[in-house]
């Protein structure tokens, strides 16, 4: 496989993208089955250390079980990899050695020396490398994208009940990222500075953590996670000086409150009062006509299988080929963006580890 022109060589136009997953665990296995249904795409072969388990993947999908990625074959561009974070470096970096387009689940890596390697890796050879940060594909986040908000506050909350698959890593890598993630595009500024604070509850790293972050814009965000709730919550709020937002990404629904068309904020006072129930809610404040309040149902598109088919579709531009990609889809999330959630979820947890209890 030629490395040169970020893997284009021997590629030709309509041709499917011949692509694969490396790591078919709990997650890697719905990158496969959905990976297929990418129009434009043929999967390869899926790999997994253990070649048994790979194939009781593989075999429902016809494609080809490996226990390596060394053993793909030499024509596939583009691969998915949802191995554990700590052979992330190790995956990535020989594919994209060989010319091959990657997304690598989040975190990026197991450190920033060798996430920082990787992007640059990818970047010098030209090549696709983005990070699955699949949150940024939920319907719900449309919302304040399509309606330009600028948040003042922001209050995300990611709360899920115990399990034992994360234990190999904090809260704040396993969960709090996805919302660092949107925080950071939401906000749109430099971060100015940033609290944290968290605590060990079942295991040997940290199972509930806050962060208090403040951006050079003013932009305020407290982040809440928690892998030992009794109930899942996946819910941000955004308050604007114009708009509210409440989006509950598990029911892909959004709540919107904004100003009513021609109201005037400086036209209120206490003399103004008199014109609304003394005891009246913020509801019936609403129905007065000052407010505009929605409630606005996603529909129910795969935000894995979107977060996939953004990826072909930017392997297939830097390979210059047409993709059978929808007018404005969402774009994938770029290493640069993938590298700067995992700088910002480390220092989360240097703050976590520097809080003085008395």
């Amino acid at each position: 496989m030629g490395t040169s022109g970020g893997g284009t060589s021997g590629a030709r136009a309509g041709a499917p993208l011949r692509a694969a997953v490396v790591g078919v665990g709990h997650l890697g296995r719905h990158h496969a089955r959905l990976l297929k249904e990418v129009p434009g795409v043929e999967l390869v072969a899926v790999v997994d250390s253990r070649l048994e388990h790979a194939r009781s993947i593989a075999d429902p999908l016809g494609v080809a079980a490996l226990a390596s990625a060394d053993e793909l074959p030499a024509d596939v561009a583009a691969v998915s990899v949802a191995v554990p974070t700590s052979a992330h470096h190790a995956v990535v970096c020989p594919l994209l050695e060989r010319g091959v387009h990657v997304l690598v689940e989040k975190p990026m890596a197991a450190t920033l020396a060798e996430a920082r390697a990787m992007a640059a890796l990818a970047r010098d050879r030209g090549l696709v490398l983005q990070v699955g940060h699949v949150e940024r594909f939920n319907p719900a986040l449309s919302v304040p994208r399509e309606m330009g908000v600028k948040p003042r506050f922001i209050e995300a909350n990611r709360l899920a009940p115990f399990t034992y698959r994360a234990l190999d890593t904090s809260v704040v890598m396993d969960l709090m990222i996805h919302d660092i993630d949107i925080v950071l595009e939401l906000a749109a500024s430099p971060l100015l500075r940033l609290e944290a604070v968290g605590s060990h509850v079942l295991g040997r790293h940290v199972d509930i953590a806050n962060a208090r972050l403040t951006f050079e814009n003013g932009c305020v965000a407290n982040i809440t996670a928690s892998r030992v709730s009794f109930e899942p919550l996946r819910r941000t709020k955004v308050f604007a000086d114009d708009a509210f937002l409440s989006l509950d990404f598990a029911a892909r629904r959004a709540f919107v409150v904004r100003m009513a068309p021609g109201f005037d904020k400086g036209s209120l006072s206490p003399e103004a009062a008199t014109r609304f129930p003394p005891k009246g809610s913020f509801r019936e404040f609403v129905q007065q006509g000052l407010m505009d309040l929605r409630e606005i149902d996603m529909d129910e598109t795969n935000p894995l299988l979107t977060e996939l088919t953004a990826f072909v579709a930017a392997v297939r531009g830097a390979r210059g080929e047409e993709g059978p990609v929808a007018p404005g889809a969402p774009s994938g999330v770029s290493a640069e963006a993938g590298l700067r959630a995992m700088e910002v979820a480390l220092r989360v947890t240097e703050a976590i580890e520097g809080h003085r209890w008395s």
